[in-house]
C-alpha cells in the first residue's frame, strides 16, 4: 500500500512539473496577448473629469465615454437650452460657444431630449421634462427623466404635472402642460421661456398675465393679475415678466369668464417630490434600476421596435461614486452599427453604473469634449437640437 502511495504521488508530481513547464513556455505568449488588447487612452478634460473611446468588433461600435466623478467641487452638470427659448433649436457646437461666451467655461455636452424635428409652428419643444437652473421650461410626461437637485444628488424617474389655475369665485381648472401645444379641452400655461410670442391655435382664448417677480419653477404658487384677454388665433407677443395662459374647450370656457383686472392664482407642482429641482432632462426608457437591467419601454409607451433596432444612441448612467455620460455611433456599416436598448444597458452595467436612462439618438447623438465634436453623428453633419447636459467647470 505504501509503495502503491508513493507510485501515485510520484507520479502527480511528473504531471504537475509539465503543466508548469508548458505554462512556462505560455506565459510569454499570454503577456503578449495581454498586452496587445486594446486599452483606451484616457484624457483627463479636468480635475475629476475624463474621456475615452472604445472601438468593439462585435457591433461593430464606436463608443464615447465622459466620466466624472461625483463630488468634486470644481465639477458642475447642468441642463442648457439649444437656444435661449423652448421653440429654438442649434448643433451642440453652436449651443455650447454661446455658453462659452456668455462666460461659462464647459469641457463636455451631451445631446438631450427628444423633441418636435419636423418643421413646424412647435419645432424644437422638448417632448418631456426640462428644468434649466430651476426653472421648468417644460412640464414632463409619462416617460423617466433624469433630475439634479440643488444638493448635486441624480435620480431617474417618471413625473407628472399637478398643477392647476384659480379664479377669484374659487373654481379651479387642471393644468395641461407648460410651454407647449395647448390640446382640446386643456389649458396651459407658456412661459417667456416658450418664445417671444404665442403660437396660434383657433378656438383658443387667451389670457396675458403679470407681473412674474421670479421664473416658473417646478414648485410654487404665483398670484398674476389678467391684463389682457384674446381669441387664440392670433399672435401674442410674451414680455419677458409675464406669462399666458391659453385654453381649448372646456379650458377656454373657464378662460373666457375671466376679465381685466382679475386675479389668478397658478398652483405649479411635479409628482413624485423630488426636492428641489435645480435641472432635469427628459429621455426615456429607463435601462437600470438598482444595479439590474430594466429597460422600461412599455411603461413608458415607447414601442419594442425602438428597443431592438440598432440605432446611435446617447445615454446617461451613474452610481454612487461616478456619472458616465456615453455616446454610440450608428448607422454607418464597417464602422460603427449603433445598440439596440439590451446591448446599450449591458455596456452602461459594464462601466458600472447602477441607474440609467436613454435619451434622444439618432442623427441627434452628439459628443462635444473640449472644443470638439468627438463622435460621428449618423447625418453627416452636427444635427440641431433642443437641449443638452453640459458638464462646467467652477472655482468652489
Amino acid at each position: 500500500m505504501t509503495v502503491a502511495v508513493n507510485r501515485e504521488s510520484q507520479m502527480k508530481d511528473v504531471k504537475a512539473q509539465g503543466i508548469f513547464r508548458r505554462l512556462g513556455r505560455l506565459l510569454p505568449v499570454l503577456l503578449v496577448i495581454a498586452w496587445s488588447m486594446p486599452v483606451p487612452a484616457q484624457e483627463q478634460i479636468a480635475p475629476g473629469a475624463s474621456y475615452y473611446e472604445l472601438s468593439r468588433a462585435e457591433g461593430p461600435w464606436a463608443i464615447q465615454v465622459l466620466d466624472m466623478q461625483k463630488g468634486v467641487p470644481t465639477l458642475d452638470l447642468g441642463v442648457e437650452l439649444g437656444g435661449e427659448h423652448i421653440l429654438e433649436i442649434e448643433p451642440l457646437t453652436r449651443l455650447a460657444g454661446r455658453i462659452i461666451s456668455s462666460g461659462h467655461h464647459i469641457v463636455a455636452g451631451i445631446n438631450g431630449d427628444f423633441y418636435i424635428l419636423q418643421s413646424g409652428p412647435f419645432q424644437g419643444d422638448p417632448v418631456g421634462f426640462c428644468v434649466v437652473n430651476g426653472e421648468l421650461v417644460s412640464s414632463p410626461i409619462s416617460r423617466s427623466a433624469l433630475v439634479i437637485l440643488e444638493d448635486g444628488t441624480l435620480s431617474i424617474d417618471r413625473f407628472r404635472l399637478s398643477s392647476r389655475v384659480k379664479r377669484t369665485d374659487g373654481s379651479s381648472f387642471r393644468l395641461s402642460g407648460v410651454n407647449q401645444r395647448c390640446p382640446g379641452n386643456g389649458i396651459v400655461l407658456l412661459t417667456p421661456r416658450f418664445n417671444t410670442s404665442t403660437r396660434p391655435q383657433e378656438n383658443a382664448v387667451v389670457l396675458l398675465a403679470g407681473p412674474l417677480s421670479e421664473p416658473i419653477r417646478p414648485e410654487g404658487t404665483y398670484t398674476v393679475a389678467v391684463l389682457e384677454q384674446h381669441p387664440g388665433d392670433t399672435e401674442l407677443a410674451i414680455p419677458p415678466d409675464r406669462i399666458v395662459l391659453m385654453g381649448r374647450g372646456k379650458g377656454a370656457a373657464f378662460l373666457g369668464s375671466v376679465t381685466a383686472g382679475d386675479s389668478l392664482v397658478c398652483t405649479i407642482g411635479i409628482e413624485p417630490s423630488a426636492g428641489t429641482i435645480r435641472h432635469a432632462v427628459g429621455g426615456g426608457p429607463r435601462l437600470l434600476r438598482n444595479g439590474e437591467v430594466s429597460i422600461e419601454a412599455e411603461t413608458e409607451g415607447i414601442s419594442q421596435t425602438f428597443v431592438d433596432t440598432r440605432h446611435p444612441r446617447t445615454a446617461v448612467g451613474f452610481n454612487g461614486d461616478h456619472i458616465f455620460l456615453v455616446t454610440v455611433d450608428g448607422r454607418q456599416k464597417g464602422y460603427s452599427e449603433g445598440m439596440n436598448l439590451h446591448e446599450l444597458a449591458s455596456f452602461l452595467k459594464e462601466l458600472g453604473a447602477t441607474e440609467a436612462i436613454n435619451l434622444d439618438g439618432g442623427g441627434s447623438t452628439t459628443m462635444w469634449v473640449d472644443g470638439q465634436v468627438r463622435n460621428r453623428p449618423s447625418d453627416g453633419i452636427v444635427r440641431s437640437i433642443a437641449n443638452a447636459l453640459i458638464l462646467y467647470t467652477v472655482t468652489p
